[in-house]
This record gives structure tokens, C-alpha cells and sequence, in this order.
């Protein structure tokens, strides 16, 4: 056995230097007798002596000549090899290939076979395959799809964006989302429009997608067509996701002024009744300019415009709002309303902003004095965490007598010591009250975090995983 593979690679050196002698020697670049040569090692039973060949075809032998050769071959291998080739055709880089590949993916009813030619084609190909791949993305297998969706990010040429956006117009939802998410990844910025477009679809799906990729290629002039997708955005976690996008567009102008002025220009072209529906979106960027416009919803008779200012300073993104939102949640006149306010007001108070810690902790002192439920309780045990201090620890650390807040309790306790230099100067007060997770906590990830905080060892946060789209 030993004897046998040593002259295999003795054969397959022998193979590789002369093929790469013809090489050096030949000066017909696409020799047809090299081609020919490279061509026989393409189908040897050996893999060894085919990887010379692949070789070959990825980098040595030029001409398109020689490409539609070895092209050419692929439908006399096996699927095996056929994977094999079309890689190396890939990597070759030469569209002379792709007639012969398109009739492979046409033809094969191997999955893997299809993938790979899938994937040759976007590498080879330019927007006059778009269709080819739209089908392969709509009709073809799970692993077909993505690679699919590979390929229409590879393909080449300036044309390629604005055929992806004409394709939006008449695919079905799945596609659009898919094809959306390559735009945002390709950085189209020549197509905004019709994302603009596409963020007022009647598809929610295709409406979030659309205003995802807007949040990363619009500007703000493209502001007011923004709203438009805000007040198409069903109620709830579009809508918010939707205001959110806006927000991360009107960041981009650096001046706090001209940020409150872009968006109050973009505001100011709607109607009356659109104009009240987008206060809550203007509460979030903020500003004196647009502070001064949200009190004035506030004082008004009519109940939809204070309803909607109400929204507006829930959203407010900095603490310069807080005393105001304390006073209202005082002076609701529903418990809805109330409770809202507390939470925003929470949200607020614990943001890590330009406040020191015990400022924070401060203000969810005061929403715990204001909280009237179990759960807004336990939403301010929660939000402790944010203060990175002792008096956080120790204001906490009570709530672990209280069965309804232990399990919050703990969890911003780990949060607290998972910061060293918090912990470690303060080692005699966390490690008691580790102690006490360890015992108390349901979780198993708060109760590993805490022995490792114990022993003095860190804790890697897992990543989020990665959403994925499939059509």
C-alpha cells in the first residue's frame, strides 16, 4: 500500500512538471496539444493527478479558447468531477465558460452539480443572468436558494443594481426580500428610489426589508419618502422598526440643529393628519426645535394630537425629557398611558450616556417610588444593571428576599460583576452576593456566569445569531 501511493506521487510530480514545463516552453498561450494534456488530467481517475489539471485551468493555461475546451468537458464527468471543474472555472474568471455551465444547470438533477453552477455563474456572469438565478432562487432547493442568493451578489457589471431593482417590480415577496438584502449588501445607492418604492409594498415583510436596507443607503433628502413608508408600517413592531430607520438616516447629519431642521422640513409636507401620526417618529431624533413642536401637540384639545406628542417624548432618545416624563406618569389620566410613561422613562434613566453612574441609579430609584405593578418593578430591578457601581449592588441586593423580583435581581447582579473593575476592588460584598445567585437563580447561564465572576474568570457574551431570510 505504502509502495503504491509513493509512485502515485511520484507519478502525479512527474505529471505536474511536465505539464508545467509545456508551459513555460510553449509559446502558443493556448496551445491546443497543452490544452489537450490538461484535458485528459481533468478526467484521470486519480484525484491527485485532476488536481494538477484543476490546477491548470485556474491559473496556468490562458485564453477563452482553451476555456470553452475546458468548458467543454463538463458533460463528459461525473458529477464529482464536475464539481471540480466548476470551481476551477469560477476561479478561472473567464465568461467563455458560461454557455457550457448555464447547459450543465440546466440539464443536471444533481443537487451538488447545481450549486456549483449556480455559483459559477455568478462569478462569470453579468446582468443578462439575473433571470437565470431569479428562477434558481424561487424554484430551486433549500442550498440551492443560497447560493443563489451568492451568485446575484457576485455578478458583475454597473448594470447589475438596476436590474435587481426592475426585478422587484414583478417578483413575489420572498424574492423581493432576498433581492433587497443583496442591494443593501451590494451598497446600491443608485437604487434608493425603488426601495423607497418597495418600503410602501403591500407585503409587511418586503416594507421591512426595504426600510432595513433604506437605514443604510438613504440620506436625509430622502427623509420625506421615509415617512411615507413610517405611516405605511402597520402599528406596533413595524412601525417601530420603521421610526428607527428614519433615526439612523437623520444621524447621519452630524449638527444637532440641522438634524431637528431636515426632519421638520420633511414633516412639514404632509397633512395635518399625517403630521400628527409622525410625531413619534420626530421624537426620536429630538432637539429643542422639535421639543418646541411635540409640547405644542401636548397642550392642544384635540385628544389624537396629544396622544401622538405623548408618543413623541416616550421616544425621546436623551434625559434632558425625564423630569417632564416623571411629572406626566404622576398625572396620567390612564393607566395605559402611565404605564407607558414609567417604561420610557425607565428606558431613558438607565441609558449610558455623558451621566454618571449614580445619576442613573438615582433616577430608577425614583421610578421604583413611581411604579405601581410587579412588572414595572422588576423592570427597574432590571435596569440597575446599567450603573456600574456598589450602590447599584447594594440597592439591588434586597430584591433577592423578594420571590416575585429574584430572578431579575440575580441577573443584574451577574451584569454588575461581569465588569472587573467594578468587582474586583468590591470583592467582599459581590462574592456573598454571588453566593446567593449561585443558590437562588432558575438560570443556568446566570449561574455559570456567577462561579466564573467568583473565581475571578471572565465571561464571553455569545453572539447574537444571525437572522436569515429564505425565499
Amino acid at each position: 500500500m505504502r509502495i503504491g501511493h509513493f509512485l502515485r506521487c511520484g507519478i502525479t510530480s512527474v505529471c505536474a512538471l511536465l505539464v508545467f514545463a509545456f508551459c513555460s516552453f510553449a509559446k502558443d498561450e493556448s496551445s491546443d496539444e497543452l490544452v489537450q494534456m490538461v484535458v485528459k488530467l481533468l478526467s484521470e481517475q486519480d484525484k491527485d493527478l485532476r488536481a494538477v489539471g484543476l490546477d491548470q485551468v485556474r491559473n496556468e493555461v490562458k485564453g477563452s479558447s482553451a476555456t470553452k475546451q475546458f468548458a467543454a468537458q463538463l458533460s463528459k464527468l461525473n458529477p464529482a468531477e464536475q464539481v471540480g471543474l466548476l470551481g476551477a472555472l469560477a476561479d478561472r474568471s473567464d465568461n467563455a465558460a458560461l454557455p457550457a455551465v448555464i447547459e450543465l444547470l440546466n440539464k443536471s438533477d444533481d443537487e451538488r452539480v447545481r450549486i456549483a453552477a449556480i455559483a459559477t455563474v455568478g462569478s462569470l456572469g453579468d446582468s443578462s443572468n439575473l433571470a437565470l438565478l431569479l428562477k434558481a432562487l424561487s424554484s430551486g432547493s433549500v442550498a440551492e436558494q443560497t447560493a443563489a442568493k451568492s451568485a446575484v451578489q457576485r455578478l458583475r457589471g454597473k448594470e447589475v443594481p438596476a436590474a435587481i431593482a426592475a426585478a422587484l417590480k414583478n417578483s413575489s415577496p420572498p424574492i423581493c426580500v432576498v433581492l433587497i438584502e443583496v442591494l443593501t449588501e451590494r451598497r446600491a445607492l443608485t437604487t434608493v428610489a425603488d426601495l423607497l418604492d418597495a418600503a410602501t409594498n403591500d407585503d409587511a415583510k418586503v416594507r421591512r426589508a426595504a426600510m432595513a436596507a433604506l437605514a443604510q443607503l438613504a440620506t436625509a433628502n430622502h427623509l420625506p419618502g421615509m415617512f411615507k413608508a413610517v405611516l405605511k408600517a402597520d402599528n406596533g413592531t413595524e412601525r417601530e422598526a420603521a421610526e428607527k430607520a428614519v433615526t439612523v438616516v437623520a444621524s447621519g447629519i452630524e449638527d444637532a440643529d440641522a438634524r431637528a431642521g431636515a426632519m421638520l422640513s420633511a414633516w412639514a409636507t404632509f397633512s395635518t393628519q399625517d403630521q400628527i401620526a409622525l410625531l413619534p417618529t420626530l421624537g426620536r431624533v429630538g432637539g429643542a426645535k422639535i421639543y418646541a413642536v411635540v409640547k405644542s401637540a401636548l397642550a392642544y384639545e384635540d385628544s389624537a394630537r396629544r396622544e401622538a406628542g405623548l408618543r413623541a417624548l416616550c421616544n425621546w432618545s436623551d434625559s434632558t425629557v425625564l423630569d417632564e416624563l416623571l411629572e406626566l406618569a404622576a398625572k396620567a389620566d390612564s393607566p395605559a398611558h402611565r404605564a407607558m410613561i414609567l417604561q420610557a422613562f425607565v428606558r431613558i434613566g438607565s441609558t449610558r450616556d455623558d451621566r454618571t453612574d449614580l445619576e442613573r441609579l438615582a433616577r430608577m430609584k425614583q421610578a421604583m417610588v413611581a411604579a405601581k405593578s410587579a412588572e414595572e418593578r422588576a423592570l427597574v430591578v432590571n435596569r440597575c444593571r446599567t450603573s456600574y457601581s456598589i450602590e447599584s449592588l447594594r440597592y439591588v441586593l434586597p430584591y433577592l428576599e423578594q420571590p416575585e423580583f429574584v430572578q431579575p435581581a440575580c441577573e443584574t447582579i451577574v451584569e454588575l460583576a461581569h465588569h472587573r473593575e467594578l468587582r474586583e476592588p468590591n470583592k467582599s460584598e459581590f462574592d456573598p452576593a454571588l453566593d446567593k445567585v449561585i443558590k437562588l437563580s432558575k438560570d443556568a447561564v446566570v449561574v455559570d456566569r456567577a462561579n466564573r465572576y467568583k473565581r475571578g474568570e471572565t465571561w464571553a457574551r455569545p453572539k447574537p445569531a444571525e437572522a436569515t431570510n429564505s425565499p
